[in-house]
């Protein structure tokens, strides 16, 4: 038998290769037709009757194991067959979604030795992308031709995109995506309970009226390992490498991966949906209305734009929505048990900034935060690491983090903040997400009879500018607030609110020396809306 594995590359990148909303949205609609309608489609074509639900590769000529993220894996009898699979797939995307990376293996396989022919054919995968050229070999320069004015490849057509809009030059690439834009629309308002005129209106507010914007990265905590610890022997799984107890692991290993991720993919679906749902119920909106497009929703990925008002809650809301249905969909139950686990957990990073920010730079950044600092708990907690630009310069998180370090490197950002369940150990002490909630109710509490603050707007940028000075400074200032509050109870229950257990505004991270939560509170003010007396 033989192992097909069909998965695309650089997916983000081909997605915000433009700064155009709708060649976005399209682009995002393209990659999910790899593993959806074009997979389903060639697979009909190659093999005849084809059924994902029903097809195994002891009765039939294929099966197909793991679908998603603009891939598929599968099991063929016929090395032929699974060469036409590759030729079918590929062909039809490289037609209907030029510049997007998509490659293919056909690997044999022997009974018993599923999970490593799995790991096999990734390695091979690599290798086979890194030896033929890339995507932007195909868009050749001579002639010379005119760029497209979103993408930079050359362009194939001069295109009206809007009454009254002067004509533009348009790339191969960049007509494709806005030719898919208008069902990748109806497919996000199926995610999102909406209906397309919704999610027109969402995509138009985002590009043309929303002063912040944030791309939202998420992933699960420890996948890889997951599936890896799936494939290891076990007393049920014990025997000879072939012949029938061969082939009776591999049974499992099959089914184990497919439920896998098939319920991953199902618990990220409905964790968004409920995401939506309860940023909604906090801001007053309908859930459908809510300024998000989903434009990566699949296995334990996800990539959404939306409002910079709602990014900050929508991401703490998913991690705790994923986290709770991971605990209790039943196609997980056999991956719980392995893992000795309640739940599957994940980490966010956010990335806001203005709304003609370049979106490849902000999905680097926020995927950075993802993989730098979330996934630094990774162990035993969900979290989320954010950051709010204000330069127009390329990001990059380590300089970022360095431009608000303290005085002599003495202390820096609590980033990230822990959420769900591992939020409630001891190591998560002052960096829950309900710490972060904590000190921006303080800085947002009023005066209940004259509606001022209770603590300034030049009180709190006068304790930011203290911890650059360093942490005595800083202690300084903060007490000297203290006295001038003193004769005040309320005010002195605010500022109370913005310390920490000892009464400062730092302290020690077990592995990371000094931090502050002041600075991520400030950055955060305008975008995350707590109410009178919340903690």
């Amino acid at each position: 038998m033989y192992l097909v594995v069909i998965s695309t590359a650089g997916n983000q990148r081909y997605i915000f290769a433009s700064g155009k909303r709708q060649e976005i949205v399209g682009a995002s609609g393209l990659i999910t037709r790899v593993d959806g309608t074009w997979a389903d489609e060639s697979l009909e074509e190659v093999f005849p009757g084809f059924s994902r639900k029903d097809w195994r590769i002891g009765g039939h000529d294929a099966e197909l194991l793991v679908a998603g993220a603009g891939g598929i894996t599968v099991l063929v009898r016929n090395r032929d067959a699974g060469r036409r699979l590759v030729t079918e797939l590929t062909c039809r995307a490289l037609k209907e979604a030029p510049g997007l990376d998509i490659c293919g293996v056909v690997i044999e396989y022997t009974p018993g030795t599923l999970a490593e022919t799995m790991r096999r054919a990734r390695v091979e995968l690599a290798a086979v992308r890194e030896t033929r050229p890339g995507p932007l070999a195909r868009f050749l320069r001579l002639p010379l031709v005119e760029d497209c004015g979103s993408s930079g490849l050359p362009a194939t057509e001069i295109r009206r995109e809007g009454e009254g809009e002067p004509a533009q030059p348009r790339s191969a690439a960049a007509m494709a995506k806005l030719a898919a834009h208008p069902a990748a629309l109806n497919r996000m308002a199926g995610i999102s309970g909406a209906d397309r005129p919704t999610m027109k209106k969402i995509v138009d507010r985002l590009g043309l009226e929303a002063e912040w914007v944030a791309v939202v990265h998420a992933d699960g905590n420890g996948l890889g390992e997951v599936f890896q610890r799936l494939g290891e022997p076990t007393a049920a799984g014990s025997g000879d490498a072939s012949g029938e107890a061969g082939i009776d692991r591999d049974r499992r290993y099959a089914d184990a991966i497919r439920n896998l991720s098939s319920g991953v993919d199902g618990c990220a679906k409905r964790a968004f949906r409920a995401a939506l749902r309860r940023t909604a119920g906090e801001l007053g909106e309908e859930a459908s209305s809510l300024p998000v497009l989903p434009l990566v929703l699949g296995g334990d990925d996800l990539t959404v734009v939306c409002d910079g008002a709602v990014a900050l809650s929508f991401t703490r809301h998913y991690l705790e929505a994923f986290e709770w249905e991971t605990a209790r969909d039943p196609l997980l139950a056999p991956t719980r048990a392995k893992l000795g686990r309640e739940d599957l957990s994940a980490a966010a990073g956010v990335a806001i900034v203005k709304r003609n920010y370049p979106f490849h730079f902000a999905y680097e950044l926020a995927e950075r935060l993802t993989d730098a600092e979330a996934k630094r708990v990774k162990a035993w907690s969900s979290a989320v690491a954010f950051v709010v630009l204000f330069e127009s310069s390329a990001p990059d998180l380590e300089r970022i983090r360095r431009s608000v370090t303290l005085s002599g490197g003495s202390g820096t950002s609590a980033s990230p903040y822990l959420v769900g369940r591992g939020s409630r150990d001891d190591r998560a002490r002052g960096r829950r997400w309900e710490d972060l909630v904590r000190r921006v109710t303080a800085l947002t509490r009023r005066d209940s009879a004259s509606g001022e603050l209770l603590i300034p707007r030049g009180a709190a940028h006068d304790l930011r500018e203290g911890l650059h000075l360093g942490e005595e400074v800083a202690g300084s200032r903060l007490d000297l607030l203290r006295r001038r509050y003193a004769g005040d109870a309320v005010r002195t229950r605010a500022l109370a609110e913005l310390t920490e257990e000892q009464g400062g505004l730092m302290w020690t991270a077990p592995g990371e020396g000094r931090v502050t939560g002041l600075l991520d509170a400030m950055a955060a003010l305008p975008f995350l809306r707590v109410r009178e007396g919340a903690r």
